[in-house]
């Protein structure tokens, strides 16, 4: 039975598309259209996850998500990760 683990994702508009990203992964894609862009780290993010089981270093994945092994086995699964909008003044 497949779980999931709930990312987080920071969106750009471009000249000509969308950028995205993953923080906690470092995983990046883009597409021409916001729906496309989703579609498309989605996509990214479960073939990263996919490659980090067969090449067995899922718990240092799950780690960095700041995920413990029994965390995850017991359906506990979203990332200890805070994203917040931090309003800076700045006089130019």
């Amino acid at each position: 039975m497949s779980k999931q683990i709930i990312l987080t994702e920071d969106e750009k508009q471009e000249d000509k598309g969308y950028s995205v990203v993953c923080p906690e992964l470092n995983v990046a894609s883009q597409g021409e259209t916001f729906e496309e862009s989703i579609s498309n780290i989605k996509e990214a993010l479960e073939l990263y996850i996919e490659s980090a089981e067969q090449l067995g270093i899922i718990d240092d994945v799950l780690e960095q998500l700041g995920i413990s092994k029994e965390d995850f086995k017991k359906g506990k699964i979203i990332p200890r990760v805070v994203t917040a909008n931090i309003p800076v003044e700045v006089s130019v």
